[in-house]
């Protein structure tokens, strides 16, 4: 979610793909680990994904829009993503059967497979949404400030988001999914976005600008408000996105003329570079099958398997 294609805009458009990408010919649920993330070509923004190694590129859009923010489902059959900042799409796994669901960016899938949690920009504020995955039922959830990304606990009760304006900076707070019970969890105001909760709940990674420099942090989600830092690697680092097992964290590393997205341990150690520095490469989202890891939304025995009980935190 939200890298916001447009920090390396200019240093994206500079810079051309040149790695050989395959599309997509078969849509299902894949058996291995993927991800999901924005690709640009020249100056084309499309869809793409590979698997959790690194292999098997493969680019679902090839259109005129600007297609960013990629989203899986929890059965990996489909993904929600932003065209053009303004519009919520969802389309098969192979890229096929697109459809325009409402106006907005930053879709979120519940754990469930039930609802989008969205950002919509309306009356000169940003605010967080929610509508059924198939469209329909649209609810407003936050209405004070300036509310974006969001991102759902592991077992669809609480959505964190990001809020400027009620305390002076951007800020990362937790809510119901009703958007009721509104908590904030960091005191610092520092700019901040891309919230992603950790498959145990515990933890919410972010990235934040400090020093000149995009890093990752963690917050706790009981509301202790301890952080550290996550990614030391310069010179900027965002995006995070948990793996289902909650050892590995995707992010993207940039600069002015790059953008990769890298792997790391949840204790900040560096795994592996996943995408070439040859093209533009950012917001990364996770699918993993229930045979490699237990799922966020394992709760759902009959989606993902063995039903696994929050162990502490809220959920």
């Amino acid at each position: 979610m939200f890298f916001k294609a447009g920090r390396c805009l200019t240093a994206a458009l500079a810079v051309s793909l040149i790695v050989q990408i395959h599309y997509a010919k078969n849509g299902y649920a894949s058996r291995v680990p993927k991800i999901a993330f924005t690709c640009a070509q020249d100056f084309d923004f499309d869809i793409c994904v590979m698997d959790g190694d690194g292999g098997n590129l493969i680019r679902l859009t090839d259109g005129p829009g600007f297609d960013t923010e990629p989203s899986w489902s929890p059965d990996g059959r489909r993904i929600a993503f932003s065209r053009n900042n303004s519009a919520i799409c969802v389309m098969d796994s192979d890229g096929r059967n697109l459809t325009i669901l409402t106006s907005g960016r930053d879709p979120a899938w519940s754990p469930d497979g039930t609802k989008i949690a969205f950002t919509r920009f309306k009356a000169l504020k940003k605010q967080v949404w929610l509508m059924d995955a198939y469209g329909g039922n649209e609810e407003q959830l936050t209405d004070w400030g300036q509310n974006y990304s969001p991102a759902w606990s592991p077992y669809g009760v609480r959505i964190a988001f990001v809020n400027t304006d009620r305390q002076g900076g951007p800020e990362i707070y937790v809510m119901d999914r009703n958007g009721n019970n509104q908590e904030r969890l960091t005191h610092d105001l520092e700019e901040k976005d891309n919230p992603s909760w950790s498959p145990d709940g515990q933890l919410i990674a972010y990235d934040s600008h400090r020093n000149r420099e995009f890093q990752i942090f963690v917050v706790r989600t009981d509301g202790s408000g301890f952080t550290r830092l996550l990614s030391r690697q310069p010179p900027n680092n965002s995006s995070p996105a948990w793996s289902a097992d909650g050892i590995t964290i995707a992010y993207v590393a940039w600069g002015l003329d790059f953008s990769t997205i890298n792997l790391i341990t949840r204790g900040g150690i560096h795994v592996k570079q996943l995408t070439d520095e040859g093209f533009y490469s950012a917001d990364p989202d996770w699918f993993e099958p229930p045979a490699w890891s237990v799922s966020p939304a394992a709760n759902f025995a009959t989606i993902w398997g063995d039903i696994k009980m929050p162990t502490s935190g809220r959920r």
